[in-house]
């Protein structure tokens, strides 16, 4: 499917955003070190964005974890693990899923569109727009609750092919 494909994409990109921005903390913490230590002095902002950049790690590493089904799950033994995969409760999942995210969006995009509205800056030395950090994850959020509906929509599709065959959830 052609919209798996972008999905794909846009979730190895979100990968390779979060080892840029893992990258960039790497480099930001180590001249913090060599300012404060050699120097004695400090960059004043490194605290500050490698705070912005793991937000938006996380985010962008979940989307690509949702996505490729690699989130951590406990295995249950048994008679469990067969009820667990049937599709009927795989979309109980997929829902809450689609719900959860479709909340976190609303509340991101009324913390970003109050900081936009309000031209919120940060109280560091950088005074930075907080909506430029708020925006990069609202967009890795956005991605993310896509991802979900695609799975609640793939699950769904999966039950009704298989009440059509007459095996029922």
């Amino acid at each position: 499917m052609y919209f798996d494909k972008i999905l794909d994409w846009l979730t190895k990109g979100m990968v390779a955003l979060g080892v840029l921005l893992v990258a960039c903390m790497f480099v930001l913490i180590n001249v913090e070190i060599f300012c404060r230590y050699v120097l004695s002095t400090s960059t004043l902002l490194a605290d500050e964005y490698c705070s912005y950049f793991f937000a938006v790690v996380a985010y962008a590493g979940l989307s690509y974890a949702l996505y490729n089904d690699k989130l951590i799950k406990i295995d249950l033994p048994g008679a469990w693990s067969r009820l667990i995969s049937k599709p009927f409760l795989r979309l109980l999942k997929d829902s809450a899923a689609v719900v959860l995210n479709s909340i976190l969006l609303y509340a991101i995009w009324q913390t970003f569109s109050l900081s936009l509205l309000f031209q919120s800056r940060s109280i560091q030395p950088s005074r930075t727009l907080l909506a430029y950090p708020q925006g990069v994850v609202m967009a890795c959020i956005a991605l993310l609750c896509l991802i979900s509906i695609c799975m609640f929509v793939k699950t769904l599709r999966e039950l009704l092919k298989g009440e059509n065959r007459g095996e029922g959830a």
